[in-house]
């Protein structure tokens, strides 16, 4: 689940976190590389890199690596203890892996001291990326937890609201349940010529966008729908519960008929596109790191004013990159300094004003955030702290098992063909079961 939001030219004005910078030649400086997805985390978080600089005599290597060979590469470089990377980017569904073959250190006893900086992550986030069997593991820098971003032009219009209390016998709102998005989906779902606030279509109009292409997004969405079921995509036991499966993956499909047909082509930064040229009016279970690409069609189309809010059932993926230190590290200690910097309060602050989604309550608490003039970049924080509260105590089967993150990189195929049409939900559902049993060898083992 990568996301990149194309805010980099806002890093410019950001100035480095460091202090007064350390007397350090060059010659002297300690060399540590940190591997990680190029794009916006790369070109956000690079500009606060010259800020650890200046307090520490490290120099740090920013490796730029496409999202979709980060895992491959990274696998690669810790099986042969090269020593390549000191510092990892993970998603949260490759902790455990990571963790469980030795490919990281644990960082318990260097946060000894630190519990301040720890207990002010988010403790939903803590519990599912910096946390595997009593030991830290590092530090989240970017969280991409998705709810619910709309057209909130169009759930307010008077116009709107009187016609769908006719059609469906309740009042058009934020749904809080997924037959209520359901509902609002096939409601503002209009071809062209058709009226929408009172004014002509000028071309198709669709009521929700989805991330249907074949990208591991797909499960994203769908995720958020099957733990509202009270299911995982693992059990207890460590098997896909094939019938619950099934149920999302039929109210996934039922939700393409109000979608564009692109949608079998996009992941989120082409429902991005579609929000932005006024094709849709709602997300799925969407990440919100994506709130100030959204709030951008406030300027882009007429008359459109965006919301966010948690997700239906209070239930949505969640999770965020964590910062690591490898293994075979020939330098952990910097490797650390390093990542509790990146992790820390002034670094997140400076990325936060950026337009970053912060991991840390006391960034996404901070007035200034909250204020109308900073809502285009941190519009979403409020509804980020709801939902880190109403997902408090959450855990996913699918992030404790050590070979989640080869679960997660074959998820798509069977999803992806089931939302084209290639093949039922239950096939899909069947299909996912007998990958992940093969994956794991049988029941996969299940590890908090």
């Amino acid at each position: 689940m990568k996301r990149t939001i194309l805010l980099a030219a806002m890093m410019a004005t950001a100035a480095p976190v460091g202090a007064q910078a350390q007397a350090c030649a060059d010659a002297d400086r300690v060399p540590i590389t940190w591997s990680t997805i190029a794009g916006f985390y790369t070109d956000a978080m690079a500009k606060l890199v010259a800020g650890f600089e200046a307090d520490h005599c490290v120099k740090v290597n920013v490796v730029n690596i496409d999202n979709s060979q980060l895992y491959n590469k990274q696998v690669i470089e810790m099986v042969g203890e090269t020593g390549a990377y000191d510092v990892v980017t993970l998603e949260t569904s490759e902790k455990a892996e990571f963790a469980e073959n030795g490919f990281i250190l644990p960082m318990t006893e260097y946060f000894a001291d630190k519990k301040a900086q720890l207990d002010d992550v988010a403790p939903t986030l803590a519990a599912l990326t910096v946390q595997y069997k009593g030991d830290v593991w590092g530090l989240p820098y970017y969280t991409y937890t998705a709810g619910y971003i709309y057209r909130a032009d169009l759930l307010e219009d008077a116009g709107e609201k009187e016609a769908f209390k006719a059609k469906y016998g309740y009042d058009l709102a934020v749904p809080t349940t997924w037959k209520q998005h359901r509902d609002i989906a096939e409601f503002f779902t209009r071809k062209k010529g058709a009226m929408l606030k009172g004014a002509p279509l000028e071309k198709d109009f669709y009521g929700v966008g989805l991330m249907a292409g074949p990208f591991p997004e797909i499960q994203d969405e769908m995720s958020g729908v099957i733990w509202s079921q009270g299911a995982d995509w693992l059990t207890d036991d460590g098997v896909v519960p094939v019938d619950a499966v099934e149920k999302a993956m039929n109210d996934y499909l039922a939700l393409m008929q109000f979608a564009p047909p692109a949608a079998l082509t996009v992941t989120y930064d082409g429902v991005m596109n579609q929000m932005k040229d006024g094709q849709i009016a709602q997300t799925y279970s969407f990440f919100l790191d994506q709130w100030p690409n959204a709030a951008q069609t406030e300027t882009l189309v007429p008359g459109a004013r965006m919301g966010v809010a948690e997700a239906p059932e209070k239930k949505a993926y969640i999770g965020g990159f964590l910062l690591a230190v490898s293994a075979s590290s020939t330098h952990p200690k910097e490797a650390m300094d390093f990542v509790a910097y990146l992790g820390g309060h002034d670094a997140q602050m400076e990325f936060a004003k950026a337009g970053g989604t912060s991991t840390l309550m006391s960034v996404l608490s901070d007035p200034q955030f909250a204020d109308p003039a900073n809502r285009a970049k941190t519009g979403h924080f409020g509804t980020l702290l709801a939902i880190f509260d109403s997902m408090k105590g959450f855990r996913s089967n699918l992030f404790d098992t050590p070979f989640g993150a080869k679960i997660y990189n074959t998820m798509q195929i069977p999803l992806q063909s089931a939302a084209a049409g290639q093949i039922t939900a239950r096939q899909a559902a069947e299909q996912l079961a007998a990958q992940v049993e093969k994956i794991c060898g049988g029941p996969c083992p299940i590890g908090k």
